[in-house]
């Protein structure tokens, strides 16, 4: 049987801090408390609960009125977001795109030369690229086209989710509760602004956030259909990143 360690860190960082007063805390955790919970009294013990499934927090840490809702990732893990392609390409028609880059998304994802996954060759991630080069490039422009874009796509796919009526996440922390380290919302917001990913042609892009399909199977056979119509939002410098945010912006 496969151990999901998403879960197995959730746990043991619910069991390092709930009902913990500060001094009972290792160093790492006392660092993070002090910076998501404003004015901590220390003599007071901290609340930290799981939230419900498929939202973007994965626990609570609360003190009184103050309150945290924390998007937990750990060891090599740099996947931020799935959902369902049709979705998906709802929200792009939400955003202001036209036709023919809803049809180049559908050809890249699919990759069968159809835009609903009928077809019966299906290439790989080198040769999507090669096939489609021009409109891939296309789309890649019209993607990074806009600065507000970037930010409800990073809002989608880090803090919100598909469910605009879910409580969203509001910081990220990336490790165990032994060493981790974490962004806000607005410093990741601040270094959106201010940066540029024109470098990042060759694959499929928002900012920073690479996009595939979960699956295509290319030259086998196709062992989970759905697996096809699930896109996957990855945030591959995410490990390099948050330490280079975080000394550059406040929390």
């Amino acid at each position: 049987m496969s151990v999901n360690e998403g879960l197995l860190n959730e746990q043991r960082m619910i069991l390092a801090l709930n009902n913990k007063k500060f001094e009972e805390l290792n160093p790492n955790l006392q660092t993070f408390v002090m910076q998501i919970l404003p004015d901590l009294d220390k003599s007071r013990p901290i609340e930290c609960f799981k939230c419900k499934e498929y939202t973007k927090p994965d626990i609570v840490i609360s003190q009184g009125k103050k309150v945290r809702y924390i998007s937990l990732k750990t060891g090599t893990a740099d996947t931020m977001h799935s959902e369902n392609v049709d979705t998906f390409v709802e929200f792009l028609r939400e955003n202001g795109f036209d036709d023919y880059s809803i049809e180049s998304y559908l050809l890249y994802h699919y990759g069968d030369g159809t835009t609903d996954g009928t077809g019966t060759d299906r290439l790989g991630v080198v040769a999507v690229r090669e096939k489609y080069d021009k409109r891939i490039t296309a789309l890649n422009d019209a993607l990074n086209k806009s600065k507000d874009f970037l930010k409800k796509f990073a809002d989608r796919v880090m803090w919100q989710g598909v469910n605009p009526l879910e409580m969203p996440a509001d910081v990220i922390y990336h490790g165990t509760e032994e060493y981790g380290c974490f962004m806000s919302k607005y410093q990741l917001t601040r270094h959106l602004e201010r940066k540029s990913w024109s470098y990042m042609q060759f694959v499929l892009h928002v900012g920073p956030f690479v996009i595939r399909p979960r699956a295509r199977y290319p030259g086998k056979e196709i062992k989970n259909d759905e697996f096809r119509r699930k896109v996957i939002v990855y945030y591959p410098r995410i490990l390099a990143d948050i330490p280079w945010i975080r000394s550059r912006y406040f929390f």
